[in-house]
């Protein structure tokens, strides 16, 4: 695997991201925190894994280290399918009759 080579306007662009994406990270925290709704806080963790995503791809541009994108596949992965169980979880939920558990 072939180490990138990052330039100095690539670096300066991906700095520029990588401080967007952690204002992105304050916004979801506050949804997943503060959400008023189960559905608010899974749609919440997903977009947590996608700014996940987004640092681990940042990171192996600014290091120039190919590696970190295989970090960012499995985070990736991970997020599907806590996604998926999320939504089972809530369907289960919401066929459940109220006062019945």
């Amino acid at each position: 695997m072939t180490d990138l080579v990052p330039t100095d306007i690539v670096t300066l662009a991906a700095t520029m991201a990588a401080i967007i994406v952690g204002l992105a990270l304050l916004g979801v925290a506050w949804r997943l925190l503060l959400g008023p709704s189960a559905a608010d806080r899974v749609i919440a963790t997903d977009m947590l894994g996608l700014v996940a995503i987004a640092l681990a791809a940042l990171t192996a541009v600014l290091a120039a280290h190919a590696a970190f994108l295989d970090i960012a596949f499995a985070i990736a992965l991970f997020g599907f399918l806590g996604a998926v169980a999320f939504a089972g979880l809530l369907e289960g939920a919401a066929e459940r009759p109220a006062g019945k558990e």
